[in-house]
């Protein structure tokens, strides 16, 4: 199925004249949970659900420990796991430590699979065509006139 997107309206209020241009906004739907992935985890491989949620959770465990002392996890196909930081630049030499790091976080480098999979993702215009702040509905798009 793919990616779904929205047309919507936006008025660029930097601007002093303040023109209306459009813009495509995708559709969200809600996230899938931990448990409908173990259980449909459990019913592809015929292993029962408590043993298919240990092991992902100790998998997960596992990817938490060697990223918790500076090591990048590769996961095959499906990618890489890097911890990372960004810090403040210091003035002197003695000024460049650990106090000046602002955010740490973890990369995510998509693998095989991924790379495979956002190539064949298609992008197409949901039934929900909304206009800004979702409160009117946008016009429909004007059929193509045949030869």
């Amino acid at each position: 199925m793919g990616l779904q997107y929205r047309k919507t309206k936006v008025k660029l209020g930097f601007l002093d004249e303040k023109p209306e241009v459009f813009k495509i906004q995708q559709l969200t739907f809600p996230q899938v949970t931990f448990a409908q992935l173990v259980k449909e985890c459990s019913e592809s491989c015929g292993v029962n659900r408590s043993q298919t949620k240990g092991v992902i959770e100790a998998l997960i465990n596992r990817l938490v420990h060697y990223m918790e002392i500076g090591h990048g996890v590769r996961m095959g196909d499906f990618g890489s796991f890097k911890p990372t930081f960004t810090c403040k630049v210091a003035q002197t030499l003695e000024e460049a430590d650990a106090s000046t790091v602002k955010v740490k976080k973890v990369q995510f480098y998509p693998g095989k699979a991924f790379k495979d999979m956002l190539t064949e993702l298609t992008i197409t215009q949901g039934s929900e065509a909304l206009n800004v702040k979702g409160d009117e509905p946008a016009p429909e798009p004007e059929p193509e006139p045949e030869p």
